[in-house]
């Protein structure tokens, strides 16, 4: 593998080239020192900049070779900047991009001539270099690295994630995952009651997000402290991230990026671009690999919400979750009612104890009763599994005709497009044998 770098020759190319060379040495690969010659005079002296460039950038290579002890590849090649290293990033399976953040150029004073263009396409994550010395200290001294990663439980969060964590094989690196969280989109989703101003987070709330945060993380390899941290945030998500970069004073901020193109750029803002353009400080942008979109770790059920209206067609849903839940696992019995109830909770919760299997008890499984005050039933549903972190709901359905779905509409499948768990869905009755 190899690391790929593109250099137009500048103050700030030198200090990116500086960066690349130490990451090359360090991580044992070839940096390959890119300069992209964008047009080619005619006539007789038309191969006359080859020589000259590859002469320059030829120096180049050995100062970075005798200071970091890199092997070092010099490359001139004619076309379009950012196509090109694209192009080598792909044929030299690059492991890593590395840009600075400004040109040569007056016209390209700003991330998105070369640079945006390059993690929008890049296979590899592209690292854009605006505070060389920061990275340099971490590389050659024991300083470890603060970085933070901007996270919010997806696939692009994901592969950012990992791209921070591979960065410990070189030195310690302390993490920090933010996640900006919509205050009033997530008392909704976790039915926790608001405050008058829905740009705080009340305490139950952000220690529920912090929760799911850690679960998601998981054990992270490599030296180093992790710290979490949710703020509440309203509009544009990269803003809220530079904010908090700024005041954690990072060396780098770590971003994963869906690489959209055309309208869904314009439809979608896209949270890598506003931190390349706002960042004080370096900057990655990862892309998803293929891997991480084919791979689906298998699912385990320790905890199984089942949601029961103390009806007979729900018994054998509530069988069913008891069937899913691993020796020693939890049931939830759930039960959503109407804010103002028929029965006390004391009265619910004796009901819903007698649909509990005779055979929990012997493999172990525990029972906890959830009576949960809802207006709307699904709602109700998928707010106590968010706020109890399960891994599965498991429900009943009633095989209404088309007529009656119309009318009444269908809990179950409201559940489905709500939920973000898998969800089990058991018909009332078993199936016949003829």
């Amino acid at each position: 593998m190899s690391i790929v770098c593109g250099t137009d020759f500048s103050h700030y190319a030198r200090q990116a080239s500086e960066v690349a060379a130490a990451l090359a040495g360090r991580m044992g690969q070839t940096l390959v020192l890119v300069h992209v010659v964008d047009v080619l005079p005619l006539g007789p002296e038309k191969h006359a900049p080859y020589a000259d460039l590859g002469r320059r950038l030829q120096d180049e290579a050995q100062r970075l070779v005798g200071r970091f002890k890199a092997n070092v590849e010099p490359v001139v090649v004619p076309g379009c900047a950012h196509r090109k290293l694209v192009e080598l990033a792909s044929e030299r399976d690059a492991s890593l991009v590395v840009l600075a953040s400004l040109s040569a150029e007056p016209a390209h004073w700003t991330v998105g001539s070369v640079a945006e263009r390059v993690a929008q396409a890049s296979p590899a994550p592209v690292l854009v270099v605006r505070d060389a010395e920061r990275l340099l200290n971490w590389l050659t001294t024991d300083r470890a690295l603060n970085a933070m990663v901007g996270v919010d439980g997806g696939a692009t969060s994901r592969a950012a994630l990992d791209f921070a964590v591979s960065l410990r094989g070189m030195g310690p690196v302390d993490l920090i995952l933010t996640q900006i969280a919509w205050p009033l989109g997530e008392y909704y989703r976790y039915g926790v009651v608001p405050l008058s101003s829905i740009e705080r987070l009340r305490p139950e709330l952000e220690t529920l997000l912090v929760r799911d945060l850690e679960a998601w993380t998981g054990e992270l390899r490599g030296e180093g402290s992790l710290r979490f941290s949710v703020r509440p945030g309203l509009g544009r998500v990269d803003a809220h991230l530079e904010l908090a970069a700024r005041e954690a004073d990072v060396d780098l901020i770590v971003v994963g990026t869906h690489q959209r193109a055309g309208v869904a750029r314009v439809w979608q803002s896209s949270v890598s671009r506003g931190v390349l353009h706002a960042a004080f400080t370096n900057v990655v942008c990862v892309p998803r690999s293929p891997e991480q979109t084919l791979h689906q770790p298998l699912p385990e059920f320790n905890r199984v919400l089942c949601a029961s209206d103390l009806s007979e067609a729900s018994r054998r849903a509530v069988a069913t979750a008891y069937g899913l839940v691993r020796p020693g696992g939890v049931v939830h019995l759930t039960y959503v009612h109407d804010p103002s109830p028929p029965e006390t909770t004391a009265a619910l919760k004796a009901r819903l104890s007698d649909l509990i299997p005779q055979e929990a008890r012997s493999r172990g499984i525990h029972t906890e009763l959830e009576i949960v005050p809802d207006a709307v039933t699904s709602l109700g549903i998928c707010r106590t599994a968010r706020r109890l972190s399960v891994d599965a709901i498991c429900m009943a359905t009633h095989s209404r005709g088309s007529i009656s779905r119309l009318v009444l509409g269908s809990v179950a499948q409201e559940v489905l497009e709500r939920a973000e768990q898998p969800v089990v869905l058991v018909p009332p009755h078993a199936p016949s044998n003829a």
